[in-house]
């Protein structure tokens, strides 16, 4: 290897839309140079503003997916990478995710698949038809690593899929993002109460139900939601949560923005006493590390990766759905100035110094060479028979 940049082809959304994963394509390509890395990003998004909890196969999804795979031919041809990092939340993305792998791997470029996904898909895995669950373990295999971004996934693919290389590297934060959250105007409305803020597509599976229900239950405190209506799997689920935010909306103590920008949601952490994500399901989520950035005290579920992240001394973990614990957790925190600050603090040491985009992308570096190094000596021939 030469000190040269490294040429790394990304597949991934780019915004719109403003999800999680686009935003940790912004982050990637921002930090890009600075670690010694030259990319070009392939844009799989879908350029829809329609959002569901379902992942389920559209007709209209096929004409991006198209001109994706259009702009991959033309990168390898013309960039000639030398490695290829391909992101995928899996479910129906799939098929489509694990394609590009393979035309990747057919010229002969290392190929890293990161799963941008949540614990779930091992239930949705274990589900699996033996036919088609052998068909994703293939596709696993074949390529040179799969990132996860949590220990439960990383020890379950591991053992599933013993053949594979599973490598676990967490999502990243800016400092410079977290130097913006002290500048320019405000994104809410002036705080006039103790105020929790949730950052997020409103639906009833990142616990926007129970947490609405735990706001209702202190007195003079209101909720702010940062982003727009999302659609339901379960309608039931759904009208309880439309019913609770009803009742916060109608006393005054909700404040509503649709989704803002990257440098509007940075400074809105700051118009807000307490950060709270209640979340089912998750992977690793980048308001999570915004937040703690941020100086934020944070209320969160033990779901995915934020176990690992939002440890004991830096936040509170409730369990899944337990209204009970989520109103006691924010009432202490909201009752006592000095313990907010005291896990901000500690919080926004550990997301600067852990999870910075320099700490960050130097693992990806690292195994990106060490790929391109097993692919020159035939190491990973070696490692799939």
């Amino acid at each position: 290897m030469t000190d040269d940049p490294l040429r790394v082809l990304l597949w991934a959304p780019v915004p719109p839309p403003l999800g999680g994963v686009a935003r940790w394509a912004e982050r990637y390509g921002r930090s890009a140079a600075a670690a010694g890395i030259e990319v070009e990003t392939v844009d799989t998004a879908p350029r829809t503003e329609a959002f569901t909890e379902r992942s389920e196969f559209r007709l209209d999804r096929l004409k991006p997916a198209a001109r994706a795979f259009a702009q991959l031919s033309k990168t390898l041809a013309r960039f000639h990478p030398q490695v290829a990092h391909l992101t995928t939340t899996l479910s129906w993305a799939t098929p489509r995710d694990t394609a590009a792998a393979w035309v990747c791997q057919s010229v002969g470029v290392p190929t890293v698949l990161h799963i941008r996904a949540s614990t779930h898909i091992i239930e949705w895995r274990d589900r699996m038809p033996a036919w088609r669950r052998a068909l994703l373990d293939h596709a696993l295999r074949s390529v040179d690593a799969v990132l996860v971004l949590s220990v439960e996934l990383e020890a379950y693919l591991k053992q599933a899929v013993p053949r594979a290389r599973i490598e676990r590297i967490p999502n990243m934060i800016e400092v410079a993002e977290a130097a913006e959250q002290s500048e320019g105007a405000a994104v809410l409305p002036p705080r006039t109460r103790p105020r929790v803020l949730f950052i997020g597509k409103r639906t009833p599976k990142k616990g926007v139900g129970e947490l609405a229900d735990a706001v209702l239950a202190l007195d003079g405190v209101e909720l702010a939601i940062v982003g727009g209506p999302g659609g339901a799997i379960d309608p039931e689920h759904a009208r309880t949560m439309e019913a609770s935010l009803a009742q916060l909306r109608a006393a005054g103590r909700l404040v509503e923005t649709d989704e803002l920008p990257p440098e509007q949601v940075t400074r809105a952490y700051r118009e807000a006493d307490v950060f709270c994500l209640p979340t089912w399901r998750e992977g690793l989520p980048n308001v999570l590390l915004e937040a703690m950035a941020a100086g934020m005290a944070c209320v969160a579920t033990p779901v995915g990766a934020i176990p690992e992240v939002l440890r004991e001394d830096r936040g509170i973990l409730v369990p899944v759905n337990d209204r009970v614990a989520l109103t006691e957790a924010l009432g202490r925190l909201l009752a006592d100035s000095e313990l907010r600050r005291a896990y901000g603090q500690r919080a926004q040491q550990a997301a600067l110094a852990e999870y910075g985009t320099q700490a960050v992308m130097a693992r990806y570096r690292a195994l990106y060479v060490d790929l391109i190094a097993q692919r020159g000596s035939g190491g990973q021939a070696a490692r799939r028979n």
